[in-house]
């Protein structure tokens, strides 16, 4: 069932208050009028007077010009003026009802848009959680892997191999990454003393052989200096051999003894 406007309650408030001021002075007026008129001191004979006495008295203004003298006008007179006062107390109760719920009628639109903006928000949160429970749940799901490396250089070298390996950067809150597929790969530069995440040796697959022995060559010039792990050749030794032999698997190492095996995807 809908439930009515609070102005329409109001209208009907001031529309029955407006009946019962016109039946207070109507009445009132009558009254003195009846206890007045036969009286030789009274100065209300006139029922326009008498009316003219009645409306000045319910609004509590009180000229005096007109005043009963009879024991019947003055008990009207009381009447009336209490009448007038209770008036006068409902008609401010109604100005402060239209004006209190104005005030509350906007707190509530306010409250119930600040209650939406948290609904949205709750909203978002739930499906961004179930969104990536879902990603880790699936096979091909979103795989985060964190790759602790000694230093600046070794973390410059991996960065290079990564790109070149056809890695893509992806930053978030944790820093910089690199993304390929469904997997993420973050790197931290911290002592290996400090057991974080995977390091010291990683595997990745670089397509065909010659592509493989392509990055293989490249990578003598990015900080990677050992192919191999069973000898350690030249520089001119190590691209004749890259160059005839057939290779299936190769082992980068830098500096600071981080290793990276290409293998033939």
């Amino acid at each position: 069932m809908k439930t009515a406007s609070p102005w329409v309650h109001l209208i009907r408030w001031a529309l029955g208050l407006t009946g019962l001021t016109a039946a207070v002075v109507v009445s009132g007026a009558s009254a003195v009028w009846f206890f007045e008129r036969d009286d030789p001191e009274a100065n209300l004979r006139l029922w326009s007077d008498c009316l003219w006495w009645a409306v000045v008295t319910v609004c509590t203004v009180g000229y005096g010009e007109h005043f009963p003298v009879t024991i019947g006008g003055r008990v009207t007179a009381v009447l009336v003026m209490i009448m007038g006062v209770s008036i006068i107390g409902a008609v401010a109760a109604m100005i402060a009802f239209g004006f209190g719920y104005r005030f509350a009628a906007r707190l509530e639109e306010a409250v119930r848009h600040v209650e939406s903006q948290q609904t949205s928000e709750l909203q978002m949160l739930q499906a961004a959680a179930h969104d990536r429970s879902a990603a880790v749940s699936e096979p091909d799901g979103l795989q985060e892997l964190l790759v602790s490396v000694p230093d600046a250089d070794c973390a410059a070298s991996l960065t290079w191999l990564l790109a070149r390996l056809g890695w893509h950067p992806a930053a978030d809150d944790d820093g910089m990454g690199w993304a390929r597929g469904g997997t993420r790969l973050r790197l931290a530069i911290r002592p290996w003393t400090t057991p974080v995440g995977v390091q010291g040796r990683l595997t990745f697959g670089a397509g065909r052989h010659d592509r493989m022995t392509r990055i293989a060559r490249e990578a003598l010039r990015h900080g990677f200096h050992r192919v191999d792990p069973s000898a350690t050749p030249s520089g001119a030794r190590l691209a004749s051999e890259l160059a005839t032999a057939v290779i299936e698997r190769v082992v980068l190492r830098t500096a600071s003894g981080f290793e990276v095996a290409l293998v033939v995807s």
